[in-house]
Formats: C-alpha cells, structure tokens, sequence
C-alpha cells in the first residue's frame, strides 16, 4: 500500500499495529449481505457495515492530537476480520484507510472477497472485483479473479462463471491486461461445469488449455474423470485416464479412488482389484476410501468372505479402518445372516474409537430385525440417542418394515404416528411396508385408508404400492376392490407391472373368475407386459383346479414356444391336473422332460406321482418308462 503525503510517527505507527491486532482477535458480528440466490448485478447492492467500536476508536484519535494509524495496521485489521469471517468490519477498515488517503492493497480486497464468498455474499464479491480497478485504482491480480470464479461455481452460478471466463480469456475484458491465465483458473471452471454435468463444456475448456500452452495437471484431470464417471461415461473416463498416464500427468490417490469407486458402483470388483494393483505399481500408496471403495464393489457383488478380507488387511497394512469401512462391513455380514458377527464388529468399532453414523446404524438394525429379533433392534435404536445421532428416513423404513415383517403391527403404526408428528415426513416406502403389513394381518380397510392418506400429504403412491394392496385384497378376499383399485392405477400415470397382473389373475383365479383372468392375461401382452413363468404358473393352476387341464397344457406349450422355461412349480400344477383325469401317460412324459433338463422332483410331485402310478393297472409298464430318479422313489415306498 502506498503512505499519505505525511506518515505518522514510528512510534504511534507501533502502538496502532499493537492495537488493530488486539483489536481483530475481539472482532464481532458484522451486517454484509449474505445472500445465498444466484448472482444478480443490477440487484446487488453492499449494505452499510454495523458501527464497529475499534474502527470508530481509531477514527475518534484520528480527529483528536493522537497518533494515526499506518497502513500496516489497517491492512492487518482488514486480513483479520475477514479470516474471522466479518466481512462487514473489513469493510469499516477499508473505508478508514480510504478517508486516511491511503490506497489499498490487492491482498487486502482479496481477503474480504474471500470472506464474502464463504459467507455466499456472491453479488457483493463480484461488485468488490470489478471495483477494484476503477473505484479503488488496485488492478485486481489472478488470485482476485481465481476468488470471484470458485465463489461464483460454489453458488451455482458456474454459467455466470463461465461467462466471465470466455470473456477474460477471449480478450473482451478489461481485466485481460492485469493478470493472465492459469491451470488454477481453468480448474476451477472445469471443476464447476463437472459438478452440474457439463462434460462437453468441460472438456472443451482442457482442449482450450491445450491450445494456450497451459498443461492440464492432475486437478484437472481428476475433475473430468469424476464428472465422466458420474454421468455414466465409464469409456470416456478410460480414455481420459490413459491419456493423462501417456502426457506424463502422475495419477494421485485420489484419481485411483475416483476410478475404484466408479467400478464399485458397476460392480466389477475384479477390474478395481487391478486397478489397486496398478495403483501400488506406480508408488500411489491406498488409502482407506480406495479400500473402502473396494469394500463397497464386494459387498454389491455378494462377495462378503472377500470382503472380510479386504476389510482386516487394512490394519495389517498400517491403515485405520473408518466408519464407512465398519458400515460396509457390518452391512455384509447382515446381508448373509451373519448378524452375530456384525454386532462384534459393531462393538469393536465402537472400542477402538470409531464412531458409528446412522448408516451404520441402520444397517445392523434392518440385520437384526431380518433375523427376527426385535428386543435387540429397540436396544440399538435407543444407542442413536447416546451417540447423538439424529434418525432419517431410512431409519424409520427399516424399523417400520421389521416390525411389520415380524408381526408388530401395532408398534409399526404407533411408530408410523410418531414419525407424522416429527418434523419428519414419512416416504412412500415407510406407506407401503405399513401397507403390506396391514395387508398381512387382514386389515386391508386399514390399509386402503392408509392408502387415501398418503395423496393427502402430497405423496405419490409407486407400482409398488398398487402390487402391495391389490395383493393385500385379493388374498383377504375382496377380488372386486382389488379390480377397482387396479383400474385406477393409470390415474397417476403409472402402468401395472407383471406383478400387478399376476396378483390379480392369481385372486381371480381363487375366486373362480377364470373368464376374466384369462382376458387379463391376455390384455397383459396387448400392453407390452410379457408374461413371465410365474404369470404362466399361475394361469395354468387355476385352469388346471378347474377342470380345464387341456388348456392348461395349451398355455404350457404356449410359454415354452414364447422362450419362458417352465420351473419345478409349473411341472408340478400341471402334472397335479393330469393326475386329476387319470392321464399317467402325460404325467411320464412330463417327468421325463423334467429329467432331461435336469430338474430335481421335489417330494410333493413324487408322492403325487406315487399315488397316481397305484392307481393305474398299467403299473409296472410306467415304472420301466419312469425316469432315473424316480424308481427308487417308488421302490422305496413299496416296501
């Protein structure tokens, strides 16, 4: 900062550097706007800073014999109350150093832009930018304009940001001349455009870089793979890659776990472990988020024996499990039963320091409550409390389901009330486990008003509510509400799905309207819905309970020719009905396909078969057509 024409003593200038420096560290509150909408210049205005008692003391001296301030101390004053975080205050300091005539420094007016941009003060920040120059005469520098450019993309103004950029590095700003550009401007639009999607934007600006000389580093490159890896381009992030490793560019960590996290969410935890291997090769040591990205590809892939491995090779290799890596474990031990195991791991976590997060949390929960035990689950939901923790959604689904699963329905709804009265609102998923509960213990009335309620809180009942309900009334009985309901299912712009047609054409077989469900089954493929063997299996059932075994076993041909292969349940309805009318001719044929396509006879067919081949005088000419695996049945049940 340049002096005024008469600068004050040495000795006053040290006691108001001693003073602006007692005075920064007491500093406090500030009135600077904070708003946090998207940039708008014509409505930005800088609001009058709050009197501040140091600034006003400073200028009482000035007025009175005292000694003046120097510039240092203004400049440190300004420094500190934006590192504080009073913005306002800074600007009470500027505007003395102005009224004193002195001129302020570009680190000065950096420091209150960065502290505008952390309070979101965007519009005020970008007003201060482009007043440096021409109200304060202070060129702003490139850390000026690399402020204004990450507060602008952390407000989600990154188009505003962009914006400013094509004008700076087109020539068309009269901020061309102070500075120029670098990899850190680049970055940071580079890194916005990444964050909202922008992958074309993005990597036209590091095509722009290579054509002014200036070097993508690694920043750079970690942004763009992150951004592919997030829109699905999982190809271009290859790419990407080989072509930072071919310029030379040292992938760091954080490349690697970008990459290992992008293959854990396709599940191709073979492609990650070589990527680790490739990681290791290059000397980037793995950290605990690469293994626990790596964790997390085991635990979707089902593999949880390989996960337990991964997980207690960390400690041998020096690196300190955290609470994701504890969460991803406990919730594969769950996933396998191993409900014993997780809650040892739990209690190990919490013994070696780690502090478990309501993920964490929730997943030993949904364990406990699969396996059946409540009691435990109400004690661990009452640690949520001790650990300070706060319950969210997934909490309630999972409490609400496992009470409903186990049978307690009435603490599923007293808990269910609880949640509607918290500021919680309760999802569509927390609705349909109370639902199919409901539907379960034979109160369908119940759930149907539930039903009507969920459209008055604003929610949007999914495929998966209908299925649950129109299930819930056919297996209570009421066929006609359930074919009302399913009429409706278009109202909201949703299409019943191959479990809504075969929860309905299975009730309406049980309630002997075989006419209609033979038209449902059929309106199914005119509405591009393909059956599936269960749809198949059910059809034939109730046509082979009603007597109509050949056209049974026409829709059994029918499923074959449309390349939907029968199961165990199919053979065994159809071989039931041709019991029925005596027909052991096609029941050995039936048993024979099944041997030739490997499928194992289930008790209830054999002994089914067993007592049909009685009955036949033909008997000991079927036993000898009878495939390998059943003889012995049979033989076994002669003696």
């Amino acid at each position: 900062m340049r002096k005024p024409s008469s600068s004050p003593s040495i000795r006053g200038s040290w006691k108001w550097r001693r003073f602006a420096t007692g005075a920064s560290a007491a500093g406090e509150g500030d009135n600077v706007s904070t708003s946090k909408k998207p940039l708008s210049p014509s409505s930005a205005t800088l609001d009058r800073p709050k009197p501040n008692p140091y600034v006003d003391s400073i200028r009482h001296h000035k007025s009175s014999s005292g000694p003046v301030p120097d510039v240092r101390s203004l400049g440190k004053l300004i420094n500190w109350y934006s590192r504080l975080g009073h913005p306002g205050w800074g600007f009470g300091a500027l505007g003395l150093v102005l009224k004193l005539g002195y001129t302020p420094n570009v680190i000065c007016l950096n420091s209150l832009m960065t502290a505008l941009c952390k309070e979101l003060s965007i519009n005020d920040a970008a007003i201060l930018f482009h007043k440096m120059k021409d109200g304060l005469g202070v060129a702003p520098d490139v850390i000026s304009y690399n402020i204004l450019l990450k507060g602008l993309c952390s407000t989600g103004n990154v188009k505003i940001a962009l914006n400013l950029h094509e004008q700076v590095a087109g020539g068309k700003s009269d901020f061309v001349k102070d500075f120029e550009l670098d990899v850190v401007c680049y970055n940071i639009v580079i890194h916005g455009l990444c964050k909202d999607g922008v992958m074309d934007g993005a990597k036209a600006l590091v095509s722009e870089m290579r054509r002014k000389g200036i070097a993508p580093d690694v920043i750079t490159y970690n942004s763009v793979i992150d951004g592919l890896i997030a829109e699905g381009q999982w190809g271009e992030a290859k790419v990407m890659f080989c072509d930072m490793l071919e310029l030379g560019v040292a992938p760091s960590v954080v490349t690697f776990n970008v990459l290992i996290n992008g293959l854990a969410k396709m599940r191709k935890g073979k492609e990650a472990k070589e990527l680790i291997s490739l990681m290791v090769q290059r000397g980037v040591k793995p950290d605990a988020h690469t293994y626990g990205s790596l964790m997390d590809c085991l635990y979707r892939e089902g593999n949880v024996k390989e996960l337990e491995e991964v997980f207690y090779s960390m400690e041998r290799k020096g690196l300190k499990a955290n609470v994701i890596s504890y969460s991803i474990m406990i919730k594969g031990y769950c996933k396998c039963g191993l409900v014993d195991e997780a809650r040892e791991l739990y209690r190990g976590m919490i013994r070696n320091g780690v502090r478990p997060n309501i993920i964490t949390i929730n997943a030993l929960l949904e364990g406990l409550l699969l396996k059946g035990m409540v009691s435990d689950a109400t004690e661990l939901k009452g640690e949520i409390t001790v650990h300070k923790l706060t319950p969210n959604v997934a909490t309630y689904t999972i409490l609400v389901n496992g009470l409903c699963k186990n049978g307690y329905i009435e603490e599923a709804v007293e808990l269910f009330h609880k949640i509607s009265e918290s500021n919680l609102k309760p999802s569509i998923e927390i609705y349909n486990s109370l639902m199919d509960g409901l539907c379960k213990a034979r109160r369908s009335e119940k759930a149907l008003k539930l039903f009507d309620r969920l459209f008055r809180v604003g929610l949007v009942p999914s495929v998966v509510t209908y299925n649950i309900l129109v299930d819930g009334l056919c297996k209570n009985g009421d066929i006609q509400k359930a074919v009302e309901l399913f009429r409706t299912i278009g109202d909201n712009n949703l299409k019943p799905d191959i479990k809504t047609y075969s929860c309905l054409i299975d009730g309406l077989c049980k309630a002997g309207r075989l006419d209609q469900a033979l038209e449902l089954f059929v309106r199914m493929s005119s509405e591009g819905v393909a059956p599936n063997v269960v749809a198949y299996t059910i059809l034939i059932d109730g046509l082979c309970k009603a007597g109509k075994i050949c056209e049974a076993y026409w829709f059994f041909v029918e499923m074959e020719i449309s390349g939907v292969l029968p199961n165990v349940c199919t053979f065994g309805v159809l071989i039931h009905g041709f019991c029925q009318i005596n027909d052991t001719q096609k029941v050995v044929q039936l048993l024979q396909v099944m041997a030739d396509r490997g499928m194992k006879l289930n008790d209830a067919i054999g002994y089914m078969v067993i007592a049909q081949l009685w009955k036949d005088e033909n008997y000991n000419e079927y036993l000898d057509l009878l495939p390998t695996f059943l003889p012995r049945v049979v033989k076994s049940a002669d003696h």
